[in-house]
């Protein structure tokens, strides 16, 4: 069960389900939630896949996947393959969390720095997708 402690009558329930396990005697884990995901941001996350994948077709680059028989073939990016194959390896060297689901805020802007960074030194600036990012760019 997750409890917001900004709310007083959150508090109050939280600290009757306390002294409930407390007389059980059962084992717990507390843990302080970061802040999570809106919807919202999810779907921008997963339009930054998109433009980032956009980008890399347009810069002439293809994805080169080794597994038919150790024969490599070459397709286009797709937000699918960013997801995968880009954001989720440095996201678990960031953060050892495999799922994206599981990052927060904060570590989402701290991979996309560490990825604009990247297209910066060749030239191309990405922008996590906003209402104003979108709008300037039309």
């Amino acid at each position: 069960m997750i409890y917001d402690l900004s709310n007083i009558v959150a508090q109050t329930d939280a600290k009757i389900r306390l002294k409930e396990l407390i007389a059980l005697e059962k084992r717990i884990e507390l843990k302080r939630l970061s802040n999570s995901r809106t919807s919202q941001q999810n779907r921008a996350l997963h339009l930054l896949f998109k433009i980032i994948s956009d980008q890399l077709i347009e810069m002439g680059l293809e994805f080169r996947f080794s597994g038919l028989n150790v024969v490599t073939i070459c397709v286009p990016y797709t937000d699918s393959i960013v997801k995968d194959f880009i954001w989720r390896p440095i996201q678990v060297a960031m953060f050892d969390i495999k799922s994206t689901r599981d990052i927060n805020t904060s570590q989402i802007n701290e991979i996309v720095e560490v990825i604009a960074k990247f297209f910066a030194e060749r030239g191309v600036v990405i922008e996590f997708p906003s209402i104003e990012t979108l709008i300037n760019k039309n």
